[in-house]
């Protein structure tokens, strides 16, 4: 599990609710103080936002 989210812009990353799969995908942007990232949109998904205090977790 990765806490320092403002270091993944760029990588690909897997998104957890708790212990529930949400999806795997590049990060297009993530803020400074690691609360909030954006999952690029790919295909027919759009621009995603995930966030810490909701539960979100990010494996990379």
């Amino acid at each position: 599990m990765r806490t320092d989210w403002a270091k993944l812009t760029g990588h690909t990353v897997e998104v957890w609710l708790w212990d529930e799969y949400i999806l795997t995908g590049v990060v297009d942007q993530a803020s400074a103080d690691d609360a909030v990232l954006w999952i690029a949109a790919a295909g027919n998904d759009r621009r995603r936002l995930f966030d810490k205090p909701t539960g979100y977790r990010i494996l990379a």
